[in-house]
């Protein structure tokens, strides 16, 4: 399918797990007809049989690899698509009863009838499934020990139908560290009726939309192309994760034999096996790992965009918090209140100017009753009616409301400026941007270690060949040297060993959780520190407009009770003709007074509400704010495609450590002293290999 899935060993019998699993997830699904050639991993099965038509809803094929004529059986899984694939579902609720459903029972008797009809070349000697493949499998294996069974993410069978006192070692069941159904059963404790042995395998991605996926293990694309596109094209992180789930089968590197029950066998420790130690190294682990440096570099790729633009990413949240407090409240008047100059300082100018045209009127007003005959009506009912004294209260009013503004923009800059910067400030080494600088630290720890690794691999690797070549060769002059009787004088020459010693990384402790440590703690102290900025502001603002609102009411009460004095106690008729227009006078200016106050009141009322609703929402602004910071730390996707790179690595180094602890078991317990230091090599390199792998967990969430 792709060079990633290759096994280290071509001489391996084909019927091993990898090719089971694919044949299973991936080409059953195909529907393959009869004398279809289905490479995988670089060796060809013929379609010998098939039987994709049976009403129980069954789906099998017969294969025959062309090799070695090996037969298997291959059960197809759930395919609601298919002619029958109704049946497929009921198959699968049933399974959860005690009845044995009779695609179970067709499944056997396919079996029964291709075994004999194969008897000749040994009959049918492994069968594989996926899903409900898996569940067909173990079906048939439970009742026929002696076939080799594999599964993928199997189903389970139904109550009853196994032996509890049975272990069926013939059945390999892998489990996907993804795949929600096995996931399920385990927690439902339903997984104990699958038979066998059960293997995690760590392929996959864990996202929602790829369930199908790591349920099947494979992409269907047309092309057989097996990997998920991470990242936009063009943008730094674009790259692809590989999720064949028979590349994350580790097996032996001489026998093929999956290494999860423990060690394979012991073999014998000769220059073939070395040679094909040293050609895995250089093949099979090397390609791995470096699969796992472009998943790294990638994650690193990531990083250091994001690091590149801190300042377009601090500049923009900035904006952000800007323009919702702006646009918090509906008042036009509060548009630019995040600066000195704004429209709302301008407004209260306006409202002072206005207050000093009322009060003009007002003189006019307080002049016309302080002349006859108002001074005569004055001087009879003692009553004075100046209302002059008002207006200097509301004119202090809006200064300190002005005063208050002013400050508020103040604090509205300091916010911006200083308390925004600071959400992005943490960490170990007190950076400014601290979820990015612990990363960009500790993968500048974890790219020289990686390196090291790779460069300790390849000095192992040379060493095995060398090992190999002196064993024949000095085979070759010992035995020269007896036939000829003459001195043995085979000189050996070995790479030597250097140390390779990683380093430790102080960073990333908290692991990804890195962004959600540094998010709730800097919002927290943002939350506390902005509101003990605005809110006392806020709410004294308010106070003093509702002061103004008062002694506006005052005020034109007054001037309305002055005028209704002037004009309900008038002078006996045959006086007022010596005043006849005292009445249009006041009502004019009655009126110029009133018309500014009105549009000041009106003015203030809408401040006041402002920031009234300020103060009530700014809860809110903090909490619809708090999306656009946490983005800001980090871009989400981003730091999500670093968390899945990083999966995808360390699920290779966690089998190649795998590998190598089978590797430091052949090698080890041998007398040969050169043997004796191999092992001792590749207990160094399994060691660092794990060192890493625990480092680039540390980048996963």
């Amino acid at each position: 399918m792709n060079t990633l899935n290759g096994s280290p060993n071509k001489n391996i019998s084909i019927n091993n797990d990898k090719d089971l699993v694919e044949l299973a997830g991936y080409h059953a699904y195909t529907y393959p007809q009869r004398g279809d050639i289905l490479t995988v991993n670089g060796i060809d099965y013929q379609v010998r049989h098939e039987n994709y038509e049976d009403p129980t809803g069954l789906d099998a094929m017969t294969i025959m690899n062309m090799d070695t004529e090996e037969m298997s059986i291959i059960y197809v899984g759930t395919d609601a698509s298919g002619k029958y694939g109704k049946m497929d579902i009921l198959t699968d609720a049933q399974l959860l009863s005690d009845l044995t459903p009779a695609q179970l029972a067709a499944a056997r008797n396919y079996y029964n009838e291709m075994n004999n009809e194969y008897k000749e070349v040994g009959g049918v000697q492994s069968i594989a499934g996926n899903s409900l493949g898996g569940g067909l499998v173990g079906a048939v294996a439970i009742e026929n020990p002696e076939v080799k069974a594999v599964t993928l993410n199997p189903a389970l069978l139904p109550e009853g139908m196994m032996d509890p006192d049975k272990t069926y070692d013939n059945i390999t069941n892998y489990f996907s560290s993804y795949d929600v159904l096995t996931q399920t059963l385990i927690a439902l404790n339903l997984h104990d009726r699958i038979p066998g042995k059960q293997y995690e395998i760590f392929n996959g991605i864990p996202e929602f939309s790829k369930l199908a996926t790591n349920h099947t293990g494979y992409l269907r694309n047309e092309d057989g192309t097996q990997f998920y596109v991470i990242g936009e094209v063009g943008k730094p992180g674009y790259g692809k994760i590989y999720i064949d789930a028979d590349a994350h089968i580790v097996s032996s590197i001489w026998t093929g034999v999956p290494l999860y029950g423990g060690h394979s066998e012991r073999i014998e420790i000769n220059k073939e096996n070395l040679d094909l130690l040293a050609s895995s190294l250089q093949s099979h682990v090397m390609e791995r790992l470096n699969l796992a440096h472009e998943y790294l570099g990638n994650s690193v790729a990531i990083v250091d965009d994001e690091a590149s633009r801190y300042y377009e990413r601090l500049t923009r949240l900035q904006k952000i918090f800007e323009e919702m407090f702006e646009n918090l409240i509906s008042e036009p008047l509060f548009m630019g209140i995040t600066s000195i100059s704004n429209r709302l300082t301008a407004e209260i100018d306006h409202l002072i100017s206005l207050l000093n045209v009322a009060e003009s009127h007002a003189k006019s007003l307080n002049s016309i009753l302080n002349s006859p005959p108002a001074e005569l009506l004055e001087h009879i009912f003692r009553t004075n009616v100046s209302v002059e004294s008002i207006f200097n209260e509301v004119r202090s009013f809006l200064y300190d409301l002005k005063a208050d503004v002013q400050d508020l923009s103040k604090s509205l800059i300091r916010i911006i400026s200083n308390k925004i910067p600071e959400l992005f400030e943490g960490g170990k080494e007190l950076w400014y941007d601290a979820v990015v600088s612990e990363l960009k630290a500790h993968y500048g720890i974890v790219n020289n270690n990686r390196d090291k690794l790779l460069t300790h691999i390849s000095e192992y690797q040379k060493q095995v060949q060398d090992v190999a070549k002196n064993f024949h060769d000095r085979d070759l002059s010992l035995g020269q040297s007896i036939k000829n009787k003459s001195t043995h004088s085979h000189s050996i020459s070995v790479q030597g060993t250097n140390t390779y010693k990683l380093e430790d990384s102080p960073y990333m402790e908290l692991r990804m959780k890195i962004k959600d440590f540094q998010m709730d703690t800097a919002y927290s102290a943002f939350t506390t520190s902005t509101q003990a900025l605005l809110l006392p502001l806020l709410h004294q603002g308010w106070v003093i407009t509702l002061n103004i609102e008062t002694a506006l009411e005052l005020l034109s009460g007054t001037i309305k009770g002055a005028t209704k004095f002037a004009l309900d106690y008038t002078i006996p008729g045959k006086l007022f003709g010596l005043f006849t227009d005292f009445d249009d006078k006041i009502r004019n200016s009655v009126n110029n007074a009133l018309e500014p106050l009105d549009e000041l009141a009106g003015t203030i009322e809408g401040i006041r509400k402002g920031l009234n609703r300020l103060m009530t929402e700014y809860p809110t602004l903090l909490e619809n704010f708090r999306p656009y910071v946490e983005t800001a730390l980090f871009n989400n996707n981003g730091y999500y495609n670093v968390h899945l790179y990083n999966l995808a690595s360390i699920a290779i180094l966690r089998e190649m450590e795998m590998l190598f602890d089978d590797v430091v078991y052949q090698l080890g317990n041998h007398k040969a002293e050169a043997i004796e230091a191999l092992c001792e090599v590749s207990k160094k390199v399994k060691g660092n290999m794990g060192i890493l792998y625990e480092q680039v967990d540390r980048g996963t969430i």
